[in-house]
């Protein structure tokens, strides 16, 4: 009787030691209540997608490295796709505000313009990952409002620092998607190690050559349907 009493008391003892160890888990996402659990789960994420990248992580994941129940991320994030949009949202507008920063520091157009452009490619250099997931990933960009306003956020930045440059004979427009196109080209090529002189300082010398050879070359008056070869060029036996 006496044994059979002990191992009764044994398991009855396992039993509750299991019990307060599932409610331990179960309670630990309550240190994140008040907006602390998706600051937690941003933070874990945007390391992830440093060490692993974009495709690799999953919200599983994520929670193992917050320290949250494996169910805490979908609270804030119903899908990976929106944890990603998310990011990428936030990473504009930290872009945004590194740029704005720079910005003001002059009053000078030319200045500010080549200094944009230097803090972009320096961003990219040293956020890849980042930049990646801000520009490539795969998530239905139309269905996150947040990215949207982010995004049209740093284009309306850009056209404000074209504004400035008034002797300019490119619409404003065409003369911001120019500027922007030639830096993230050298930013996306840098990172892919397919320039000959690809040091970042280098990089920055060739982002602010870029900036300021179109931005000279927008003020010569040339018309911008003179200045482009045309749909002909890119058609079979065209003759321009």
């Amino acid at each position: 009787m006496a044994r059979i009493v002990a191992c009764v008391n044994k398991k009855m003892l396992l039993v509750t030691t299991f019990l307060r160890y599932t409610r331990a888990m179960d309670a630990k996402p309550d240190k994140y209540h008040h907006g602390n659990l998706k600051s937690a789960l941003l933070k874990a994420a945007f390391k992830l997608v440093e060490k692993a990248g974009v495709e690799r992580f999953t919200l599983r994941e994520v929670a193992r490295k917050a320290g949250v129940s494996h169910n805490a991320p979908y609270r804030h994030f119903p899908s990976k796709e929106s944890l990603l949009a998310t990011l990428a949202t936030e990473s504009f507008r930290q872009l945004h505000h590194t740029l704005r920063a720079t910005i003001d520091e002059s009053a000078e157009p030319a200045t500010r313009l080549r200094s944009a452009a230097i803090v972009y490619l320096r961003f990219a250099l040293k956020n890849p990952s980042r930049f990646n997931l801000m520009f490539h990933s795969t998530f239905d960009r139309e269905a996150h409002p947040d990215y949207v306003a982010a995004y049209t956020g740093l284009l309306a930045l850009l056209a404000e620092l074209i504004e400035q440059h008034r002797d300019l004979a490119t619409p404003t427009e065409t003369a911001g998607e120019l500027v922007w196109a030639s830096i993230h080209g050298i930013a996306e090529l840098g990172l892919a190690g397919r320039l000959r002189h690809g040091s970042q300082p280098e990089l920055e010398w060739l982002a602010d050559a870029a900036t300021s050879a179109l931005v000279a070359g927008m003020r010569q008056g040339v018309p911008v349907e003179d200045a482009c070869v045309g749909p002909d060029f890119l058609s079979p036996g065209g003759t321009r």
